[in-house]
């Protein structure tokens, strides 16, 4: 009966060409799955920046358009554009790693809270102290997520 030992010297090329297949292959794995990951991050984040375009877009044209031409359904095209811009960025930007939920986030909130005040004027035509700090805030908002979804490209491997 052989020993053990002597088992594992006569088979020593077996047993290390096993042992790098394995660790081949649980490295090949590792990386198919990080690759993965980054491409779906990749795709989600260019995504957003085609949105966050659409929605400077629909921002700027309530701001400086909409309250001189006065349409209800322009108005509601608008409104409904940019809900549907600001939720899919949200929801894009969960899938990524801080900062971009965040930045997400708080672009959905501002949007959400400051979409009603885009197009006030006043008497005189002039936009009301309450638009011109939407508009602001919302500009701020969209290229501090614009900087979040870059800075987490530039973090990928």
């Amino acid at each position: 009966m052989d020993t053990i030992r002597a088992q594992i010297h006569r088979n020593a090329v077996a047993l290390i060409s096993l042992v790098i297949a394995v660790g081949s292959l649980g490295y090949n794995t590792w990386r198919n799955e990080t690759t993965e990951a980054q491409r779906n991050i990749r795709h989600a984040a260019f995504r957003v920046l085609e949105g966050l375009g659409e929605l400077q877009e629909v921002s700027d044209y309530r701001y400086y358009y909409l309250p001189f031409e006065e349409t209800d359904e322009k108005e509601g095209q608008l409104r409904l554009r940019g809900f549907g811009s600001v939720t899919l960025i949200r929801d894009l930007m969960n899938l990524m790693p801080e900062p971009a939920p965040r930045a997400g986030q708080e672009l959905h909130e501002l949007w959400s809270t400051h979409v009603n005040f885009l197009n006030e004027i006043n008497a005189k035509g002039n936009h009301v102290k309450r638009a011109t700090q939407a508009e602001r805030e919302l500009t701020q908002a969209t290229n501090n997520t614009r900087e979040a979804v870059v800075m987490v490209l530039r973090s990928l491997e």
